[in-house]
C-alpha cells in the first residue's frame, strides 16, 4: 500500500512540474504576437515629422515650426531643433515634449541653403541627428530657399510685335511668382492680371489677361500674344510703355515693365534691351 502511494505522489510531481514548464515560468515578458520583447529602452528615431511656417509682416525672413514623432519616448529621453546655414548653426533650441511629439520654432532670417535637423538624446545620453529637410534630402526646398521662397515677382518678356494701322498686335510671355512661404491656409494665388499700355505718362488702356492654373512651385505662365493695343496718335521721338500689373490673393500688388515702342516716320519700333 505504502508503494503504491509513493509512486503516485511521484506521478503527481512530474505532472505538475510539465504544467509549469509549459505555461512558462519564466520572467521574460511576451508580446501579444508572441514576439519576446527585451527589457531595452526605446529606439531612437522619428515616425514622421512636419515643418510649417509664419511669414512676418515683410519678406525678411519666416518663423519655422516643428512637429516630430519618435519611434517611442522614454522618461527623460529629450530633442533640440537645429539649423545650419553654410555649416554654421543659424538655431539650435531644445524642443517641447506634448505627449506625442516633440515641437519647437525657429526664427530664421530670409537666406538661401537652410538645413533641417532633430537631434534626439536617449535617458543614458546616447545622441542620434537625423536630416529632416537639407539640400540632400529636401521635404520642403521652399524652407531651405527661404530667401527665393518668400520673394514674389512678375514678369513680361515681349519678343515682338506688329503695327496695322492703329493696332498694334504683341508676342510675349508672362510669368508671376507668388510667395511659397505663407501661412496655414490657402496658398497665396493671383487673383488678377492686366497690360498697361501708357502714353506720356498717361495710362491709354488696359487689357484683362486670363491666368492660367499654377505650375510647379505656384508659378504662373503663359503667353501673351496676339494681345492687341490702339495706337493713339503720336509724333516723332515719342513712346509707348507697356508695362504688367499684378494682384495676388492676399493684396500684395506687383508690377513689372515689360517694353517700349519709339513712334519714328509713322512706324513704331520695338526697343531692344
Amino acid at each position: 500500500m505504502y508503494r503504491r502511494n509513493a509512486l503516485a505522489i511521484t506521478a503527481l510531481i512530474l505532472i505538475l512540474a510539465l504544467v509549469c514548464a509549459a505555461c512558462g515560468g519564466g520572467d521574460e515578458a511576451t508580446s501579444p504576437s508572441g514576439d519576446q520583447t527585451l527589457p531595452t529602452g526605446q529606439p531612437l528615431g522619428l515616425s514622421d515629422c512636419e515643418l510649417t511656417a509664419s511669414t512676418w509682416s515683410s519678406p525678411n525672413g519666416a518663423t519655422v515650426h516643428l512637429s516630430a514623432v519618435p519611434l517611442g519616448y522614454d522618461q527623460g529621453q529629450s530633442a533640440e531643433f537645429v539649423v545650419r546655414l553654410d555649416g554654421d548653426e543659424a538655431f539650435r533650441g531644445p524642443c517641447e515634449w506634448t505627449g506625442s511629439s516633440y515641437t519647437a520654432s525657429a526664427d530664421l532670417n530670409a537666406a538661401d541653403g537652410y538645413c533641417y535637423y532633430v537631434v534626439l538624446t536617449s535617458p543614458s545620453g546616447e545622441q542620434l541627428e537625423l536630416p529632416v529637410n537639407t539640400p540632400s534630402e529636401p521635404t520642403d526646398e521652399a524652407l531651405i530657399n527661404m530667401s527665393d521662397a518668400l520673394n514674389a515677382y512678375c514678369e513680361l518678356v515681349i519678343d515682338d510685335s506688329s503695327q496695322n494701322g492703329s493696332d498694334l498686335t504683341i508676342t510675349g510671355t508672362a510669368r508671376i511668382q507668388p510667395p511659397r512661404i505663407y501661412n496655414a491656409g490657402a496658398p497665396i494665388t493671383c487673383d488678377k492680371a492686366e497690360l498697361v499700355l501708357t502714353f506720356n505718362g498717361e495710362q491709354t488702356q488696359r487689357v484683362d489677361l486670363t491666368v492660367p492654373e499654377r505650375g510647379d512651385g505656384g508659378l504662373y505662365e503663359f503667353s501673351v500674344s496676339g494681345t492687341t493695343f490702339k495706337v493713339p496718335s503720336m509724333e516723332d521721338d515719342q513712346q509707348l510703355i507697356l508695362q504688367l500689373d499684378v494682384t495676388l490673393s492676399n493684396g500684395q500688388a506687383l508690377s513689372s515693365p515689360g517694353c517700349c515702342w519709339f513712334y519714328n516716320d509713322g512706324q513704331l519700333i520695338l526697343a531692344v534691351g
